[in-house]
This record gives structure tokens, sequence and C-alpha cells, in this order.
């Protein structure tokens, strides 16, 4: 098992006696089942196998995707499934990259890119490559996801393969996948595997005949997924699946009443207010992966007021009488009669309810009438249906822990079937206090200043804003106010040597936050802002990240400008300093901090951290001041980066950079 998630492997085979023993001996050890589906072997690959302890099953239809059906089948219940081809090609021992990303539940699908890994020569084919390019392209075109690789050797959640409905029984599996997978925006990624010469000869890619029929059932594949989607014009329709989330305006003395003992009304309003934004972050980050509408039902207060706390892009809409059942009831005769296929409701009580956990519960929706997520107390904090079942919420104990029990036994006597997320404790009495703090990291801001009275307080009230953070001014020796309209706010102040990277250390220096996020003055940081990096952060391999870039001038070529930055942030891991870098204090201590050097400090330490972790992309967007831009000219301004970041990888002193900047 990986972190508690059960693994198996698939394995189709065709006369691969002379390899199958050695992929089997280098699965690593944490995998929980291993299934060899020979495809009408002659040459004893099922003995083989057999003889190493792996499962084997037998699928005498020739084909490569009638293997795999086969062996999903056969399946015992696993939560990620890999592929893996039995000709020795690839290597198994880098299993974990491929299954890590999904079981830290960043992802619901990784191929193994052989394009981007290392490739011992000749073990790609030239056709095979070219066949590679032509359909990635293709996908890329139709579907604007974009691969390198259909490589064999990949996983994929077990909810995730079962939505996609797999068809395919021969050439056109590991496309069908890559397909299906675009066209239902699919969280997905590649990672770079090595590739070798296979022991044998290839069915497909070895002959002229197997080379040019995979290559036309590979382009028939997408050619007639989209054709598909063209005529049931799945583009235009407005999305189908829908997330509800069920709060209240945080109105002090009348939200969270169980908590006020230990915090008092404002307290508890206050712990509301962070609750739901915090899980509302959590819905945008999804819809950000997944094409989903998206809705606020609400007690107290008004839309009006609901969305000027929570933002745009959401449906506000008041949760009306009765008690908890009958608002659910309604709910979701109201979701499901919108042209929705599934629909899901979540309250604001679990903090642990992530992205990850929305995909799988749409993904179990797929093949079940509705799905649970438990709560510890006996409740549920998630449940999605299909289809209006109102008998679900009637003769139900609210409020005690009851709940769930007299749920399932409602669902099981209407005859329904129903899949269990898995448990998660909410956040509803002040013993429930430390869910909340551990799923909440603390966080400190660091401003570097120097001469920026016109903009630091808009900065520390933008950093300060609804957001429980230590906000530390490190000023580099100004000359106007800014030192004293920090301190008039509040904020420490700290002087340093007037260089940037000094700057940012000094601030840094000394914190007890969890993490450590470095604002430029002239940057405005997004609503909600510090769940969104709480949210970056809940990966186990994500120690980093940064916002996407917005420019406050409306010319058109800051626009390609920012199309550029959020292209290299994304694809590169490489944000700027202008993107509100936020790095976990460990790890800013462990790269040393800030490099001592006059210019591309910020540039240097992603490279140091991208060497020990993944760099995370919010999907909210940082407002950056344009003057630097249009005091120099934006283009002349890019121009200089570009070539100051050339010459920094030419190797050329960052004191000698910054002397050539200055002039």
């Amino acid at each position: 098992m990986k972190r508690s998630a059960k693994i198996s492997v698939i394995i189709p085979a065709l006369n691969e006696a002379a390899s199958i023993g050695k992929v089997l001996d280098a699965i690593p050890g944490w995998v929980d089942e291993v299934i060899v589906v020979d495809n009408g072997s002659t040459d004893g690959t099922a003995e083989v196998a057999h003889g190493t302890g792996a499962r084997v099953i037998h699928e005498p239809q020739r084909g490569y995707g009638a293997a795999c059906l086969a062996g999903i089948a056969a399946l015992d219940a696993p939560d990620v499934v890999v592929f893996l081809d039995a000709d020795f090609s690839d290597h198994p021992e880098e299993m974990d990259q491929l299954v890590d990303p999904i079981v830290h539940g960043d992802v619901d699908m990784v191929i193994g890119s052989r394009v981007r890994g290392e490739r011992q020569r000749g073990a790609l084919t030239p056709q095979a490559r070219f066949g590679n390019w032509l359909a990635c392209s293709l996908i890329h075109f139709l579907w604007r996801v974009r691969y390198t690789d259909l490589g064999p050797f990949r996983a994929i959640r077990r909810t995730t393969l079962d939505a996609l409905g797999m068809r395919d029984r021969d050439y056109g599996w590991t496309v069908e996948m890559q397909v299906k997978a675009a066209q239902r925006r699919v969280r997905s990624l590649e990672v770079p595997v090595r590739y070798r010469k296979r022991i044998g000869t290839s069915k497909i890619s070895g002959t002229l005949e197997g080379a040019v029929a995979a290559g036309c059932k590979i382009l028939g594949t997408i050619f007639l997924v989209a054709f598909q989607a063209l005529l049931s014009n799945e583009r235009l329709r407005p999305p189908r699946n829908r997330v509800v989330v069920f709060t209240r305006d945080p109105e002090p003395g009348s939200t969270k009443t169980r908590m006020i003992p230990a915090l008092g009304p404002e307290g508890a309003a206050q712990l509301q207010a962070r609750m739901t934004e915090h899980i509302v972050t959590s819905v945008e980050n999804y819809a950000s992966l997944r094409r989903v509408a998206r809705e606020v039902r609400y007690e107290g207060g008004d839309a009006e007021r609901m969305r000027a706390w929570l933002g745009g892009g959401m449906a506000y809409v008041p949760q009306g009488a009765g008690d908890l059942g009958e608002r659910l009831a309604r709910t979701f005769d109201a979701a499901l009669s919108q042209d929705n296929q599934r629909c899901v409701i979540i309250g604001s009580d679990c903090p642990a309810v992530t992205p990850a956990v929305l995909s799988e519960a749409f993904d179990a929706l797929a093949f079940n009438d509705v799905v649970l997520g438990p709560a510890v107390d006996g409740g549920y904090y998630l449940i999605g249906l299909q289809r209006p079942v109102p008998q679900v919420f009637t003769g139900i104990d609210w409020g005690t822990d009851a709940v769930l029990r007299q749920t399932l036994e409602a669902i099981q006597g209407l005859g329904l079937r129903v899949a269990k997320l898995k448990p998660l404790r909410d956040v509803d009495r002040p013993e429930d206090l430390s869910v909340w703090e551990a799923e909440t990291s603390t966080i400190r801001v660091v401003i570097p200043t120097f001469n920026e009275a016109p903009t630091i307080a808009q900065a520390i009230d933008d950093a300060r804003r609804g957001c429980d953070v230590e906000v530390i001014v490190s000023d580099g020796g100004s000359t106007d106010d800014t030192v004293r309209i920090a301190r008039d706010l509040g904020v420490e102040v700290r002087i340093s040597p007037r260089f940037r990277a000094a700057q940012l250390n000094a601030g840094a220096a000394g914190a007890e936050q969890d993490v450590l996020l470095f604002l430029h003055a002239d940057t405005r940081l997004p609503a909600r802002y510090d769940a969104h990096v709480r949210h970056a952060l809940t990966s186990p391999e994500v120690e980093a990240g940064a916002f996407r870039l917005r420019i406050d001038a409306p010319h058109a070529a800051l626009r390609s400008i920012e199309a550029g930055a959020n292209w290299r942030s994304r694809r590169l891991g490489m944000p700027y300093g202008d993107q509100a870098l936020f790095v976990s204090r460990a790890q800013f201590e462990a790269v040393g901090g800030f490099p001592e050097q006059p210019i591309m400090e910020d540039y240097e330490i992603l490279r140091r951290l991208k060497r020990r972790c993944r760099i995370a992309i919010a999907p909210a967007a940082v407002l950056t001041s344009a003057r630097r831009w249009l005091a120099n000219g934006i283009w002349c301004t890019t121009l200089t980066h570009q070539l100051l970041i050339l010459g920094y990888h030419l190797g050329v002193a960052p004191a000698r950079l910054a002397r050539w900047l200055r002039r």
C-alpha cells in the first residue's frame, strides 16, 4: 500500500516468457496486487508469471485493449491501477513516480512519458516517435490538452478509470484513455520515465504492417471521439456537474454556536468565515481543473452580501425553510433539473475536503446512484446524487450521531447503489479545533520596500484583509514616509541593507510560522490568498509556489506578457518575484534562504527549490503594477529581463549583471 491506498498492476502479455519474470521481479514491494493477463501466449508466459507469484488470468481474444479490459474486470477493489507492458522496456522500479501524485491527491491520471525521459538508443522507433507527435498534436488541437507520449506505462485512479468507460479492445486503448481524459478535463500529469529496448520483437512498431494498423487505429480513435463530441455538441453545453456549498452568513451569536464557549461570539463567527472561505477556495481550485458549475446555498444575509464576501463566478441561493433534509432535497431537485448529470453538496465544516475529494466523489457517481462522505461524528460531510431522491432525506434525526446510519438504511431500502469516501472529521466543537489548526498553516508575509510610500498601506491592508497572518516590512533605507506609514499601521519594520535578497532574508529571520510569503509592495494579493496558499501546500510534494500574474494596465502587449509568464510558471515551474512567492519555512531554511546577491535572487532560489520539491501555481492571480514596463518601455523591459536570464545561465556574475542593468 501507499499511504493506505491499495495499488494494483495490470500487465497484458503475449509471448513474453523471456521478459515477464524480469518485469515482475522489478515491481516495488508496496504493490498489493499484480495481474498478468495472458493474451493467448504459446511460449509459456503464463507459467513463468505464475511461478513468480503473480495472479494470471486468460483472455483468448487477441488485442491489447481486450487484455486490459479483462484485467480490470478481475481487479480486487484497488484505489489506483497501474498499466505496465510485459516486454521489460519500461522500468517498473519507477512506479512510485506515477502512483505518488495520485495517492497524494494532486491528479487522477499520470502518464509515463518516454519522450521526456531518458531513452536507450533505438528503443523508440522513428515511426513510434512520429505517431506520438501526430496523435498528441491532434489531441492538443481538439481539446487544448498537451501530451507528449501515448506511453503504456501509466497509473490512474480506479474511480476515474471506471468513469472513462473504456471500450477499445485493440491498439487504440492508450489513446482512448487520454482522449477521454482530455475531453472530461481529468486532472492529468506527465512524468519522465526511462525507456530501453524491449526483449523480443514488438507486435506493433516492430513490423510495417503493425505500425500502419496501429497508426490508423490511433488516429481513427481520436477522430471518432471528436465526432461523437461534435454530434452531442458537448463542448458547447453548459457544465453538467454542480458543486453546492451549504453555509451561512457569519453573524456573531448565530453561527458556530457550539464554539462560542471557547471562542466567544466574534471568534466563532470568524471561524465560520474562515472555514467557508477555505472550502469555497477548494471548490474554485477543483473548478480550475474540471468543468463544473458552482453554487452557494446560504442561511442569513442576502445574495449581494454573500457575493461581496465570497466573490463572483458562483450562484448564490438562500437555503429556504425547513429542516436540513428538506433543504437538501430541495437543492438536489433544483440542481438536477438544470441539465446537470450529477450534483455534490458539501458543508463548510470539514476542512479536509480538497479538490481530490471532489474529484473522487464525481468519479464515484459515474457508477453509483449516491456518494457519501462519512464524518467521524456519525454524520456526513458530502453527499452526491445522479437524480433527485427525496426519500433519502426523510425520517433522519438531524444533528445526531445516527445521521449516517439512518441515511444508509434509507439508501439500501430504496435499492440504490452507494459509494462511500474515506471518513473525515468535521469541526463543530471546541475539541475539534485541532483539526482546523492542522489543516491551516500559519503564514508570515514579508514586504521588501524602498521608497514605497504610495503603495505600502494598500499592500499591508491586502495582506491583512480577513487573514490571520503576520506582516513584516523589511525596508532598505527609504527616505520617504514608507517606514512611518507601516509603523502607524502597527506593522513591525526591519531595517536592512538596500538590496532585495538581504531585505527578504531579514524579513524572514526568526519566523515561527509554517509558511513565508514574499510580496512586492506594488503587487495586490487576490481575495482569500491565504486559503489558496494552504491548498497549494496540501500535497507533500509541494513546498513552494506562487500565483498567476495580471498586470494593471490595459495594453495588449502586457496581455501577451501575462500569458507568457503564466505559461512559464505552469509548465516550467519558474514564477518570478512579482507573483508573490510562497514557501514552507522548512524548505526556505533548507536552501539557505535567498542567495545574498544583488540581482536574480528570486530566480536562483526557485532553481534551488525545484531540485527539492514541486512548485505549485495557484489558480488565483495577483495584480502587479505596470510601472516598470511603462517607465522603460514594455518590450525593452521584457527583452532586458530575458537577457539577464540568459547572462545568468551563461555564468555572468550577478554583480556584473546588476551593473549592466543600472546602466
